[in-house]
């Protein structure tokens, strides 16, 4: 492992945090055609591209000359803290801060193949190309001047950090609350649906009850006008004697004829 000053990795970590966030920033505008801060924390920074640099720079730059070597450990380490990464702020958060589901060969969508890989391709520009200048840079900033910016940028990281960590956690408990709210609805809401279907059940069964009964008279009604029909109509030679010598004489009164039609048709 390669030993830096504790004053150059910090500065490192500061350096690459921005870069990290630059990148994302560009990616999104790529792939979403508008900004996205994708950053953790508010600021323009994101620290796990810090850690990472960081991390593959102290333990690979000893042998960067070897680009197989280079390459291999570089997915395994980048892979290895994304992983970690992600795994742990959504133990914290209950929360997926990037999600690689829909990618082929991923793990628990912390990582996948393709982004791993194209993070070893990263290493190897960083550690080979972008990385000795911004050593010298460090180095050539006075030590003074260095740490003096370096306090004010990690008060602000910091306090940055405490106010979005408890930002989360106050929208943590917001939620709690809504979802007991909406859980407490969704009860008022069941009993109120059940009442009603007991109700509407209720009405419907007297309803086909009544229905039947009624198609029941109605089918009675019909067969007793059909029956009073057929007597009706076989009075006999005597009946219809005696209706004629009697213009009065109604052996059949009409009355009743009326009456059991205009219940059939009622019904």
């Amino acid at each position: 492992m390669h030993i830096f000053s504790v004053y150059q990795i910090l500065s490192f970590f500061v350096i690459y945090s921005f870069f990290g966030w630059c990148l994302e920033v560009v990616y999104q505008a790529v792939e979403h055609g508008k900004f996205i801060n994708r950053g953790f924390l508010n600021g323009p920074y994101c620290p796990i591209y810090g850690f990472g640099a960081v991390t593959v720079i102290s333990s690979l730059l000893p042998i960067s000359e070897n680009v197989l070597i280079l390459y291999v450990g570089s997915v395994l380490l980048t892979s290895a803290l994304e992983l970690l990464t992600g795994f742990v702020l959504e133990k914290i958060f209950h929360q997926h801060w990037w999600d690689y589901s829909e990618e082929k060969f991923n793990i628990g969508g912390y990582i996948c193949l393709k982004f791993s890989l194209l993070w070893g391709i990263a290493c190897l520009i960083v550690v080979r190309i972008i990385h000795p200048i911004i050593e010298k840079f460090v180095n050539w900033i006075p030590h003074t001047v260095g740490v003096v910016a370096l306090i004010v940028i990690y008060v602000g990281f910091a306090s940055d950090f405490i106010i979005t960590v408890s930002a989360i956690l106050n929208i943590k408990k917001k939620m709690r609350i809504l979802e007991g709210i909406s859980a407490e609805m969704r009860k008022i809401s069941d009993k109120t649906g059940e009442k009603l279907f007991s109700r509407v059940e209720t009405i419907r069964s007297k309803s086909e009850e009544f229905n039947e009964k009624n198609a029941q008279r109605k089918k009675r009604l019909e067969e007793l006008s059909a029956k009073y029909k057929e007597i009706s109509e076989k009075k006999g030679f005597n009946g219809r004697r005696l209706e004629h010598s009697f213009r009065k004489l109604k052996l059949f009164s009409d009355r009743n004829d009326e009456t059991i039609h205009k219940n059939s048709d009622e019904d």
